[in-house]
């Protein structure tokens, strides 16, 4: 019982956003690692609440249309048995294919828990996507292969559909997924939406279990947020009710969660990036993004505050900030020599820097500019209520 307790911790803080946050616009190639440390109570149906400590390191490294992951898990529990659980995930974006762009991702995981009781799996997905500006859908198969203590391996195999959409500040998504794996078969229908306001992440989910073969039926939902104290150090807490997933050996329960998460200083980050700009990306070389051949203002679109770029003969401009957690992201080009941060700001003070052609990073013109900790210099932009 309390390796599923560990394993819904390691799920809630390695959990990556999914609001959209597949389409973003794509990053230059880049490392990130951070590590969570969290304890967890869980009450499961017809059992006692446990609990468990987790410390859970995290490596993930993103290009333009890929992304390679790895985490793992150490829990000491109220017991003191000990779980040990590792996940590794991939996947890979098509060229954009008109207004359609095809998705190829797998996971295979696996954990031990007192070093007796085993769970394994690997699972492989095509997705097709259809973008639009704010919005987009997609569907496709799943397949792949579980494995439960000693026994033989078994297929499981369904598909999954959903829409998403950009809000003023977050977004919104709904899902449905159908998986039959061994003797379990069942149907989710799921929303999530994920919301920001300065330095607050908060993401709600509900959602309902039907056509249900063994797997369970009814409600579940929950409720997390994110608060970064700083630009290495955030607090965790979530709560709520899941139900059974037969693909990674838990059962339905309910939990309360609390954990720190630790990440390399994102100035740091943002040093190293403007030091090694050159190297970060294809392309590399081009000339640096001067005040006098950049300029940034912000614009209203749909209620949200855009990040406007002017940057004449530019084949290519990225911007790194606060608000893309100081990854580089590649604008949108809306002609006339103009590029586009169109996922909003939220209000408040925000600092970021662009890069243009693959040269060195640096401040535009329209953008005030502040010296951080390590000597680099950062733009300023401020974003009214």
């Amino acid at each position: 019982m309390c390796r599923r307790a560990a394993r819904r911790v390691l799920l809630l803080l390695t959990a990556s956003p999914v609001c959209g946050a597949t389409f973003i616009a794509p990053c230059a190639a880049q490392v990130e690692a951070g590590l969570d440390v969290a304890a967890s109570a869980v009450k499961y149906d017809g059992y006692l609440a446990s609990g468990a400590v987790a410390l859970v390191p995290s490596v993930a490294w993103r290009s333009a249309r890929s992304t390679l992951g790895a985490r793992g898990a150490v829990l000491v529990f109220e017991s003191g048995n000990a779980s040990i659980q590792g996940l590794l995930t991939a996947g890979t974006f098509s060229p954009a294919i008109g207004p359609l762009r095809v998705e190829a991702a797998g996971e295979a995981g696996a954990s031990v828990y007192a070093g007796f009781a085993r769970f394994a799996h690997a699972l492989g997905r095509l997705r097709v996507h259809a973008l639009g500006r704010r919005w987009g859908v997609w569907a496709g198969p799943l397949a792949g292969r579980i494995s439960r203590g000693d026994g033989p391996a078994e297929g499981a195999w369904g598909g999954s559909a959903g829409w998403w959409s950009r809000l003023p500040g977050g977004a919104i998504e709904v899902s449905w997924t159908r998986l039959a794996a061994g003797d379990t078969a069942y149907s989710d229908l799921q929303a999530r939406v994920r919301w920001r306001r300065g330095v607050v992440d908060v993401e709600a989910a509900a959602g309902t279990r039907f056509g249900s073969r063994g797997g369970g039926s009814g409600a579940y939902g929950d409720l997390s947020a994110t608060a970064r104290l700083s630009e290495g150090l955030s607090i965790v807490v979530a709560g709520g009710t899941y139900p059974s997933d037969p693909v990674r050996g838990s059962i339905p329960g309910r939990y309360v969660t609390a954990g720190v998460r630790l990440a390399p200083r994102a100035a740091v980050r943002a040093e190293a990036s403007r030091r090694l700009g050159p190297f970060l990306s294809p392309g590399a070389g081009g000339a640096a993004p001067s005040r006098e051949r950049t300029e940034v203002s912000l614009e209203r679109l749909d209620g949200l505050a855009v990040l406007v770029v002017r940057a004449t003969g530019a084949q290519r401009v990225e911007v790194m900030g606060d608000f893309t957690d100081w990854r580089p992201l590649a604008l949108t080009a809306s002609g006339d020599g103009r590029y586009r941060y169109a996922l909003g700001l939220p209000s408040g003070i925000h600092r970021f820097n662009l890069r243009v052609d693959g040269g060195p990073w640096g401040a535009p013109r329209g953008a005030g500019v502040a010296t951080d900790e390590f000597g680099g210099v950062a733009a300023v932009v401020v974003v009214p209520e």
